[in-house]
């Protein structure tokens, strides 16, 4: 055996590496490449990317089912036809694929108003991903998951008591709501 097959090992990155498949491989690396002069040399943010192709991908999906019989004999595969329970990908991305699969469900079109919606949060997170580089997002969550808990753990009482505080303070708020204000506006009477 030789020493590149024993650092590659077997498999199907082994056999990307190793080019055995000279056309997947080439695809491989051509879109590495793109995606790497995309982010780096013109300095493409990485969530706006990728929110634009997801946006792209649900409005041409939701185009295609719900007029595509006017220009296309082929109709798009249903949410069920694309679930595949030998996928090789299930494994490794299966967060990512399903994620991917409740983005084709709702832009499939069953229900407008999770479509509206979805494209409104996909739009939000472009804005701010244009704003904030995908590493620096990245660290924030890092910092955060590694330093709340421990602070937590650390002041857990003053949190608790001030979180009890401010859950009072509320609740008083929402009484003199209801008796000074709720309560004034008058009400129909229900007939039988």
């Amino acid at each position: 055996m030789s020493l590149v097959n024993q650092i590659v090992g077997e498999g199907a990155v082994a056999d990307l590496c190793v080019w055995k498949n000279k056309i997947k491989s080439g695809i491989t690396l051509v879109m590495a490449t793109l995606i790497w002069f995309l982010l780096e040399i013109m300095e493409t943010r990485f969530v706006p990317f990728l929110c634009s192709i997801l946006l792209l991908l649900m409005l041409l999906l939701f185009l295609w089912v719900k007029f595509g019989q006017l220009f296309f004999i082929r109709r798009p595969l249903t949410p069920q036809e694309i679930k595949l329970e030998d996928s090789p990908v299930r494994a490794l991305f299966s967060k990512i694929e399903s994620l991917l699969l409740m983005l084709y469900e709702i832009a499939y079109g069953e229900d407008i108003k999770t479509f509206l919606s979805a494209i409104l949060y996909v739009a939000i997170v472009d804005t701010v991903g244009s704003y904030i580089n995908l590493l620096t997002i990245l660290y924030i969550c890092l910092v955060c998951a590694m330093t709340i808990p421990v602070l937590y753990l650390q002041f857990q009482e003053v949190i608790d008591n001030f979180i009890r505080e401010v859950s009072e303070e509320k609740n008083k708020l929402l009484e003199v709501l209801k008796s000074n204000v709720l309560n004034k506006i008058p009400r129909a009477t229900k007939e039988e």
